[in-house]
Parts: C-alpha cells; structure tokens; sequence
C-alpha cells in the first residue's frame, strides 16, 4: 500500500459515496486507475466491506467496563444473552470487558446499565456515559 491508495482510503472513509471519477480527478489519476487501486485493496482485504451510517435514533452512548467473577467467557455469554449491548470486546487489563451500550433516553441506559449489573458473573462496573460527538 503506498500513499495513494492512503489518500484513496481516506477519501472513502469520509464520504464511501464518492465516485471514482471524483477520486481520479482530485489525485490526478485515471478513473479506470482509481477503480484497479480500490479493487486491489479490497481483494488484500485491507477494505473489508462497504458500508453506510446511519443516524441513530439513540442519542446517548456509554461504555461500561466489566470485571468478571470467573470465566470471562461466561460473563460475556451471560451478557450477549441479555440482550441490551451494541457491541462488546474481551480487553486485557483492570477489566475483563468493554460492552458499548446506546439509548433514548437516560432512564433506558440506566436500566441497560443495571441490566449488565445484575448479570451473575459480573463482579463489577465502570460507566462512562458520553456528552458529545465529534
């Protein structure tokens, strides 16, 4: 990969809509050059999949930090199965886990929040609730 196909890539991860053609004439390449670069670097996967972003409807967002009373793959399985996360990752560290949680209102991610809380093998928290996006 060299610093074309980094100029490439950050176009598309500011705006996936935009056109090769667009692409070519900003960096001086051909459109049918663009499209070979971008193929190529989907094919090394180093672009995994096309995609949108969508605007949530969830404004507020939290990141709850998990410990585990044990197994940490029980813990994950315990809170995978309740339901209420967006997204979780298995960290190293203090904590066990990283759980991405997104609601409407303040009331609703408290209940998600007490939710993982009240998972058996949880043994304990750290919330942090973000104010603003960037």
């Amino acid at each position: 990969m060299d610093e074309v196909d980094k100029v490439i890539l950050g176009m598309l991860k500011e705006n996936s809509r935009i056109s090769n053609v667009e692409i070519a004439k900003k960096i001086g390449l051909s459109e049918g050059g663009v499209r070979h670069r971008i193929q190529t670097l989907y094919e090394r996967g180093i672009i995994k999949k096309f995609t949108i972003d969508i605007a949530s409807p969830n404004s507020l967002f939290a990141v709850v930090m998990v410990k585990s009373k044990g197994e940490t793959k029980k813990m994950m399985a315990e809170i995978v199965s309740s339901g209420v996360s967006d997204a979780r990752y298995e960290i190293s560290g203090e904590f066990d886990a990283t759980i991405i949680l997104s609601a409407s209102s303040m009331d609703e991610l408290d209940r998600k929040v007490d939710s993982i809380r009240a998972c058996f093998e949880v043994a304990d928290t750290k919330t942090f609730i973000s104010f603003k996006q960037w």
